[in-house]
């Protein structure tokens, strides 16, 4: 969900403190078996992260009340070498405003550099062409969704140009997007995928992309009143498809829509003053994040108001109608549902690496730590407080509920304006155990054993006393730690969420985990996809 409503306005006194401190252990931080190691500050929210080879490519954006004049760009993507990842270094940053910006990277070549990057947008704009201005939202004539960029893969100087050559429009914008490899290196359909990119069949074959939104704010062709005038529903009730070729990525177009609906919820939709979020759009039926487990074919949905499971079938189009698994609270279900107590909003999924389990993840709407939300009485459920923002864990075979964890139980706080709240995260692949890093609002970054998920463990976490919000924290096992003994798994987080003025950008964690072996250490991570 967008958070520009917590940024607080801080002095500049404050901010030149913070930056005597960056990177530094303050007094008063939790920590346990994490360290960190370098921070980037840039005056935004910083989103959605991907890797490749030796590269991070980090979404940013501000809100519409923009940043101080003369302190940055109101969005685009940040490009830095991780060769060593004790020291990233800013390579590029390509300044192309939107709001989430979150970014996907495909290399075509083979030869370790990304050279394709996609890059959603959620945010109705003038034009799809970077430099475009934001426009009031439900303006009909605006734009949102997908940017397709290449870029220059020299060795020497990569990224020395990127060049936007696709634009592909979606309805309610594109608030995130996940890829599905499974499709690369067939040519014409002929043939095994080849996931890592380039090869025999090199160029070969497209990506698909799914495209998660729904409406918050009215867009060109979303909501109550542009929806139905554009022949749309007003809840959204899609994912769209993408489809990327490799040998010509302008010729990315929506291929398909796959339908949204909630079975067994009492009203079929997500109503946002339900949960006390008044003054937006009524309600939706659609979908935030997508996780696909590639060998096992299936994605997990994190669908507002429910999670679900599917099979991914021919081309990459997921059976959305027909669910495998489903997993919903019992509070706003009226008493169907597994997972016990409340979910204001199922935000993100994530596997086990060999798919079994299944972990669902609330992002709350309320306050305090742990995070607390007032609801609105329905037919199906009283008023009540609920406990909210936590992370769930369920079977896949049976869909039973197996265990929850929050960090506000582990780590309270009563300080004013805490918000402790699950947000984003992956699993570490390549070892045998399950082992999830997650990134909390105001929480820190955590990692939790879930190999017993009946039976949780949280390993390491770094739960920083000044926290501008972290967004997304990843395990990326392709460059590792120079000379630093002791061993350790790099963690990429994002961070200022809550507070732009001070926010740390791209945040270096060394995890001291269990560490994949060289030959399953992974070469690329896009976010949610598990390949």
């Amino acid at each position: 969900m967008r958070r520009s409503l917590r940024v607080l306005v801080l002095t500049t006194v404050a901010l030149t403190l913070l930056a005597g401190i960056a990177g530094a252990q303050a007094p008063g931080d939790q920590i346990s078996k994490m360290e960190k190691l370098f921070t980037s500050p840039n005056m935004a929210t910083n989103s959605d992260l991907a890797f490749w080879g030796d590269h991070a490519f980090v979404g940013y954006y501000t809100g519409d009340a923009g940043v101080p004049a003369g302190t940055g760009s109101r969005g685009g993507v940040r490009i830095f070498d991780i060769s060593n990842p004790a020291a990233p270094v800013l390579l590029k940053d390509l300044k192309c405003d939107a709001t989430q910006n979150d970014p996907i990277v495909w290399d075509r070549n083979g030869n370790g550099i990304a050279d394709l990057m996609l890059v959603a947008v959620d945010r109705t704009m003038a034009s799809s062409e970077c430099g475009a201005p934001r426009v009031p939202s439900g303006t009909t004539t605006g734009w949102e969704g997908v940017r397709v960029f290449e870029m220059s893969d020299k060795r020497r100087n990569p990224f020395e140009t990127i060049e936007q050559v696709a634009a592909v429009y979606s309805d309610c914008g594109a608030h995130t997007i996940t890829l599905w490899p499974g499709e690369v290196g067939k040519g014409k359909g002929k043939g095994k995928a080849n996931l890592r990119g380039g090869g025999k069949n090199k160029g070969k074959g497209k990506l698909i992309v799914y495209v998660s939104s729904y409406p918050l704010a009215p867009g060109p062709t979303c909501g109550q009143v542009n929806g139905p005038a554009a022949g749309r529903s007003p809840e959204h009730g899609v994912i769209q498809i993408i489809e990327v070729p490799l040998d010509d990525p302008s010729k990315a177009r929506e291929i398909a829509e796959a339908p949204i609906n909630y079975p067994g919820d009492p009203d079929n939709r997500i109503e946002w003053c339900e949960r006390g979020l008044c003054g937006l759009e009524p309600s939706a039926r659609a979908c935030h994040d997508i996780v696909v487990h590639v060998a096992e074919r299936m994605a997990g949905a994190a669908c507002a108001e429910q999670g679900q499971v599917w099979r991914i079938g021919k081309g990459g189009i997921p059976d959305t109608a027909n669910p495998i698994m489903i997993g919903d609270d019992e509070f706003s279900s009226g008493g169907t549902g597994d997972i016990p107590g409340a979910v204001d909003f199922f935000h993100s999924v994530m596997f086990s690496n060999d798919g079994t389990v299944v972990n669902w993840v609330d992002e709350s709407f309320g306050t305090g730590c742990p995070t607390m939300t007032n609801w609105q009485a329905r037919p199906w459920h009283p008023a009540a407080t609920q406990k909210t923002g936590k992370m769930f864990f369920s079977d896949m075979e049976t869909g039973d509920f197996l265990s929850e964890f929050h960090v506000g139980d582990v780590r309270p706080s009563t300080a004013a304006g805490e918000y402790c709240s699950a947000h984003m995260g992956m699993a570490v692949m390549g070892i045998k155990k399950d082992l999830l890093v997650n990134a909390w609002y105001t929480g820190g970054v955590d990692v939790i054993d879930f190999t017993d998920p009946t039976d949780l463990e949280e390993i390491a976490f770094f739960d920083p006393l000044v926290n501008t919000g972290t967004w997304s924290a990843y395990p990326y096992t392709g460059p590792m730690f120079r000379n630093r003994p002791g061993g350790g798994v790099p963690v990429y987080a994002t961070d200022g969420v809550t507070n732009n003025l001070l926010a740390q950008g791209l945040v270096m964690y060394k995890a001291f985990i269990d560490e994949p072996k060289n030959r399953d250490r992974v070469d690329h991570l896009n976010p949610q996809t598990m390949d």
